[in-house]
């Protein structure tokens, strides 16, 4: 589009308004009738060549203004959250009070409903008195005018550019490519589809663009409600809406009300007593501020910034991340997620019963993320903190639930939540679980060869930290003895584990959480089984949602999905845009998730896990997890239809033991003076699981084959 540089600098001068009368005079010589006939009559012209060049509208400026907010939605349709640069809620014109229709054609355009969309008399009266009072210029644009210059400086913010039609001193240029749209415009559309279209789109004052938004904004009713005082107050802010915002400058807001009040007497809308009673109406303001984003969130705000971190990452939104950006905000979509609003609603519930966020003397954490195994939708995601950037105890933007790459702390060590995957490695090498492991070895000399064929020589050594190789306790004393496999797993017997992995091949252990996803939150690197500590889950951070991806293979008969929170877009035309789809792959045999599924099943019945049994024998599974010194506990657990990781630790003191804190209201463990993973996030798990579980697949898991229950080593 053809517009002059640096419009607004230029200076006025007589000549440059002769100019400009000769240039919009010959423009008038050329279309006379468009100016001249209302619409009623124009289609007796159309035929003419000279009319023709304005019957084209741009299909962009067919559907009204370009710049809508998007909306991020749950499942079930509900809002989670709006983003939008301008705040804006489009309302056909049968929902705008009459008032307001009166009160904007009295003060803007009386004769709006008998010109073409322009106002050839309006012109020049206006080049007149600009020739006269350069220093005092006017503009004479009509409504249809308006609206096209709106709809015009829409397109421009979308598409990046400086707007370049902003005021009476646009450029001549820009003017008369106003004047070619606005009478295309009238040749298109009726009337009240103009009216319409222009008070949806006309600033109000700060960032609330159209009627409906500027009426819930001052006073906290919709556009159909509108009075006589406050709609003359809208009107009045037209011209100057920063100006005459009655928030910001009331008197003027006041006088500017009171001139548009006689405008309405003169044009009939209103009689003499209906404007001094409304010239007495108290504003009585009543504001709604309207935010964007996720701090305003009506639910599942770290939900909700995932959400936008995957917008804001997708080529499908934009090429770069301004163009994401504008199309978030300005875009008009409907995002809709696979958020379950009843199961986020428990998890807000259960992490805040843990630990409340509003009263968090020692800054204990809590988190909790469920994800569909046959899908991959995310489900829940909650935390017991504020999203808030501001100071404050309790607030914080990073999702603890997720990679730093999505914005999340990016994870933390997992504890013995691990061990499964040893176990699924066992199973993997034809081993059986009933088999007999010698568990009574609580060390490994410094020279003891630990077979890992990803290493030059073919195996690990492990010096220890002083020479004498690899030393561990196991957390409870007594268990150091000869035991089944599967015994050895659901009691989280760090003895057997490492009497397993003794068995294994270190590397092979890798490939195997290598394929189940498993990687540092932090770095994105995938997690390094040669180093002995992984293997209770001691030598990476781990992200809540990583774990619960990997977890939901077993319960998948060992096909993972992707976890996916976006299930469709679609903006205010129609048009869909690309989103990734279910991605699901067999990344386990079948036959190692069914055995892993019968070990963890125990768990809730005789293991570590026993007091947190959600009722389901034989349809649920769990391990929990528990760091050195108690820092981080977790507990891992998973239905057919549900997978969900509950964590509970330090996030701003990594290295600080959970014991003597307190945590809801109490101090040190359920009956004990620590606290392990079954201790509050198997109480956060179980509780959370027993309300929502059934609401998904709660079938039994399948029995694994003989060898795998057997005790082949």
């Amino acid at each position: 589009m053809a517009s002059r540089k640096n419009s607004g600098s230029e200076p006025t001068s007589v000549l440059g308004n002769v100019v400009a009368f000769i240039a919009v005079a010959v423009v008038a010589g050329v279309v006379a009738a468009g100016l001249l006939v209302p619409p009623a009559a124009a289609a007796g012209v159309a035929a003419n060549a000279s009319i023709g060049w304005f019957k084209s509208l741009p299909a962009d400026m067919e559907s009204g203004p370009l710049s809508r907010g998007s909306t991020v939605v749950a499942k079930d349709g509900s809002e989670i959250a709006s983003f939008f640069a301008q705040n804006r809620d489009p309302v056909p014109l049968a929902k705008i009070s009459p008032n307001m229709k009166n009160a904007l054609l009295s003060i803007e355009d009386r004769d709006f409903y008998d010109h073409g969309g322009v106002d050839p008399w309006g012109i020049v009266r206006a080049i007149g008195n600009n020739l006269l009072r350069p220093s005092n210029r006017q503009g004479a644009s009509t409504i249809t005018q308006q609206y096209v210059n709106n709809l015009i400086i829409d397109q421009q913010v979308r598409n990046g550019e400086q707007a370049s039609t902003i005021g009476a001193d646009k450029g001549v240029v820009d003017k008369v490519k106003e004047m070619k749209l606005a009478l295309s415009m009238e040749q298109e559309k009726s009337k009240d589809e103009i009216l319409e279209g222009y008070l949806n789109v006309v600033l109000f004052g700060g960032s609330n663009y159209g009627v409906q938004a500027a009426s819930e904004y001052f006073w906290g009713i919709p556009a159909s409600e509108l009075s006589i005082a406050q709609s003359a107050t809208l009107a009045g802010m037209v011209q100057s809406p920063n100006y005459y915002n009655p928030q910001v400058n009331p008197e003027a807001s006041v006088q500017r009300r009171n001139l548009v009040l006689d405008t309405m007497v003169q044009t009939g809308a209103i009689t003499q007593k209906q404007a001094e009673q409304a010239a007495k109406e108290p504003m009585n303001l009543d504001i709604h501020t309207t935010s964007s984003g996720c701090t305003s969130a009506k639910t599942a705000p770290y939900f909700c910034d995932y959400v936008e971190n995957e917008v804001m990452q997708s080529d499908a939104f934009g090429a770069t991340p301004e163009e994401r950006l504008a199309t978030l905000q300005r875009g008009g979509l409907t995002i809709t997620t696979s958020l379950d609003p009843k199961a986020q609603k428990v998890a807000d519930e259960q992490v805040n019963a843990t630990q409340p966020k509003d009263n968090n003397p020692d800054s204990v954490s809590t988190a909790l993320i469920s994800l569909e195994p046959s899908n991959g939708h995310v489900v829940s995601m909650a935390q017991n903190t504020n999203y808030s950037g501001a100071e404050g105890d309790s607030n914080t933007t990073y999702n603890f639930n997720v990679d730093t790459s999505k914005g999340g702390a990016g994870g933390f060590q997992v504890g013995s939540t691990f061990k499964p995957f040893t176990l699924a490695q066992w199973i993997n090498s034809g081993k059986g679980v009933k088999a007999s492991i010698d568990a009574r070895r609580l060390n490994y000399p410094a020279d003891y060869r630990w077979k890992a064929s990803c290493l030059p020589n073919g195996y690990k050594i492990e010096p220890g930290t002083d020479g004498s190789g690899l030393t561990f306790q196991n957390a409870t004393e007594g268990y150091n003895k000869v035991m089944d496999v599967d015994f050895g797993i659901y009691n989280s017997i760090n003895s057997a584990l490492y009497a397993m992995a003794a068995d294994l091949d270190l590397c092979q252990i890798g490939e195997l959480t290598k394929a189940l996803g498993i990687h540092d939150g932090k770095n994105g690197d995938p997690v390094d089984t040669t180093v002995l500590s992984s293997l209770l889950g001691g030598s990476a951070d781990i992200a809540p949602m990583t774990m619960a991806r990997a977890f939901s293979a077993f319960a998948n008969d060992g096909k993972m999905c992707e976890p996916r929170a976006i299930t469709r877009v679609r903006d205010h035309t129609g048009k869909n845009y690309g989103v990734p789809g279910d991605k699901c792959e067999q990344v386990i045999k079948k036959e190692v998730a069914q055995g892993v599924n019968y070990v963890l099943e125990q768990v809730l019945v005789r293991g570590s896990g026993y007091q947190r049994s959600i009722g389901l024998p034989n349809a649920s599974a769990a391990k929990t997890g528990t760091t050195d010194n108690s820092t981080q506990t977790w507990m891992l657990g998973y239905t057919k239809g549900l997978a969900t990781a509950s964590w509970v630790g330090n996030y701003q003191y990594g290295s600080r033991s959970l014991n003597g804190l307190s945590i809801g209201g109490k101090r040190g463990g359920s009956g004990t003076e620590w606290v392990d993973g079954a201790t509050y996030a198997g109480g956060q798990w179980q509780n959370y699981m027993k309300q929502v579980a059934p609401g998904y697949d709660t079938s039994k898991f399948s029995s694994p084959p003989a060898r795998v229950m057997s005790s082949t080593k």
